[in-house]
């Protein structure tokens, strides 16, 4: 048998930049656009999940799928176009030079780049143009036959156990080694995905993430 491949699974948001893309993405749109009572009513909703997941009464899925509530009616097309404006004048900022170092690095030295994130497909097209990942793994969103969101998952949410689940998946499917492998994340929801491979690094970490890893001796690096 030939040797295994490595990996490197990077998480996005609070890894990769300093911020939160749907959350960029929501003020975004408020700034840009004249919305709705009704939109403004489902980012309100979303403020009060995102408080609620921090609070740890919801978990991280149920928050996401209160924000995608926010996308039902807008078209494919529209989001995309919404997402590269907001890459080019707000997100591309954000990247962190030092996350654009590691990615470089892994590269080079022949790992696999693999971009893990919560966050929907369209937000994510930018990132997949400008880093050039070999696997991207996301949230799809549902359209309807009217070719517009519905603001349902298609399938499951890119979030917890579904990363570990994707990442096994993968790893199976390229002939990964995971023990050799590196993750990237700041978040302690994202724990399973760091514990899916021999080198889990905690990015930025917040405060259970960082007790966690210190916890386990995991690196943890502030950027």
């Amino acid at each position: 048998m030939g040797k295994k491949k490595t990996a490197a699974f990077f998480d996005v948001d609070g890894t990769l930049i300093h911020g939160d893309s749907q959350a960029m993405e929501a003020g975004f749109i408020l700034k840009k656009t004249k919305p709705s009572l009704a939109y403004w009513a489902k980012i309100l909703l979303t403020l009060l999940s995102v408080q609620l997941s921090r609070m740890g009464w919801i978990s991280q899925i149920a928050q996401n799928k209160v924000y995608l509530k926010t996308y039902r009616g807008r078209t494919r097309q529209w989001l995309e176009k919404n997402a590269q404006d907001l890459f080019r004048q707000e997100i591309e900022k954000k990247l962190i030079p030092k996350s654009m170092s590691l990615i470089h690095k892994h590269r080079q030295k022949g790992d696999l780049i693999v971009l893990v994130s919560a966050s929907p497909r369209h937000i994510l097209i930018p990132f997949e143009k400008q880093l050039k990942p070999d696997k991207l793994f996301c949230t799809l969103l549902e359209f309807g036959q009217n070719k517009k969101a519905t603001g349902r998952v298609l399938g499951k949410v890119c979030a917890q156990e579904e990363k570990r689940f994707l990442v096994h998946g993968f790893a199976r499917k390229m002939q990964i080694d995971l023990e050799q492998s590196f993750a990237y994340t700041d978040h302690h929801s994202d724990i399973p995905f760091l514990e899916s491979v021999g080198h889990p690094v905690a990015v930025n970490p917040t405060k259970s993430l960082s007790a966690w890893a210190k916890k386990q001796g995991w690196p943890q690096y502030r950027f």
